[in-house]
């Protein structure tokens, strides 16, 4: 196969390339990478059958991989559920239709009570220094990183107001040439 520059060609991915990734000849060229923008919609993505644990996590990491949806996980260790980000109501059913049809999981939705989120521009270390913050969960994202989610925008204001230092950011941090944490 050859292509030019401009020309549209179709790849089949083997699990390499994600939304935003250049093919390339000659030397490294990388671009910034493509911001993710603040959700507004948060459930638990539950797998009720334990048999199914492969392909559950198969899929939800095929489908982040994609850009489906974001994928961000519970700050508490013990909580290992993936939570689903989406802007829509429509990204939570593509993906329960998805596992259901392409990888053999049925999936619960367990919609948690937040419609902002904020990562926390200077990190976990300013986040632990900050203390103890009300009216908010402390989430990370598939890359670690901090991410505070908020009932409501008065919440965050609050949070924003009374912690300056945290640096609180609604798009994502550019991730170009970085890889995400293993699930």
């Amino acid at each position: 196969m050859e292509a030019y520059p401009g020309d549209v060609i179709g790849l089949n991915n083997p699990g390499v390339f994600a939304i935003g990734d250049t093919i390339y000849n000659g030397r490294k060229l990388e671009y910034e990478g493509i911001p993710a923008f603040s959700p507004e919609l948060f459930s638990y993505l539950r797998n009720p059958n334990p048999s199914k644990f492969k392909s559950f996590q198969k899929g939800v990491n095929e489908l982040r991989e994609e850009g489906a949806v974001q994928i961000m996980y519970s700050a508490d260790e013990a909580k290992r559920d993936p939570i689903l980000a989406a802007v829509g109501q429509l990204q939570f059913e593509v993906v329960q239709f998805r596992l259901r049809n392409e990888y053999g999981v049925e999936t619960l939705l367990e919609p948690l009570p937040y419609s902002v989120a904020r990562w926390v521009g200077s990190g976990w270390e300013a986040l632990h220094q900050a203390g103890r913050l009300f009216n908010t969960v402390t989430v990370k994202d598939s890359w670690g990183r901090p991410v505070l989610l908020f009932r409501n925008e008065w919440n965050c204001q609050q949070v924003e107001g009374e912690h300056p230092k945290l640096q609180l950011k609604a798009i994502a941090p550019v991730t170009a040439g970085q890889e995400p944490e293993a699930l």
